[in-house]
């Protein structure tokens, strides 16, 4: 299965948003005993907090388990039900007719588009999960006042790359011009 996954991606780059989320648990974790009994959960769009709640497990580490949890769900989607299907035609949501008229060619460069794209957008969203809980600790021991602008930067890139992905697989899907055969 690995020599598959490496014919769209280097599987090593899945170790870079484990790798960020681990660093983000170790970081909150050496801090946990100074955290003060409330911490910030929530964050207005300034990048201030406007929430705070008291310091548990949960409100502590949520944020970045929930970024984990993503993280491996999207791992599992692209290499279970994306990747290792031999037929590609199984993963597209289009006519049959659609299908044949792309051929397996066209829907193998759909595959490869969506599984590369998917990858990028994870990446992403580790990161900002990473950020986030990086960004709680720092406000909720003083180092830090706000998120700052970086959260803006996160939120455009994923909307960016949602956006690309979904222009990308559309036009690829498209049949306009192809002539049916028979």
């Amino acid at each position: 299965m690995w020599a598959k996954i490496t014919r769209y991606y280097p599987p090593w780059l899945d170790l870079i948003g484990l790798l960020l989320l681990s660093t983000a648990f170790s970081y909150v974790r050496a801090h946990y005993d100074q955290l003060p009994a409330t911490i910030p959960t929530h964050f207005g769009g300034s990048g201030l907090p406007d929430a705070w709640n008291a310091k548990s497990w949960w409100t502590v580490y949520g944020t970045l388990v929930i970024g984990l949890a993503i993280y491996l769900s999207m791992v599992i989607l692209n290499v279970f039900f994306i990747i290792r299907p031999d037929d590609p035609a199984r993963i597209l949501n289009i006519p049959k007719s659609s299908k044949e008229m792309l051929g397996p060619e066209r829907l193998e460069a759909i595959r490869a588009f969506t599984v590369r794209a998917m990858v990028a957008l994870n990446l992403i969203l580790a990161a900002m999960f990473a950020y986030l809980g990086y960004g709680m600790t720092g406000v909720a021991l003083g180092v830090i006042t706000s998120l700052g602008p970086l959260m803006w930067v996160f939120t455009a890139l994923i909307l960016m790359a949602s956006l690309y992905m979904t222009i990308g697989v559309i036009t690829m899907s498209s049949t306009r011009g192809i002539k049916r055969s028979g």
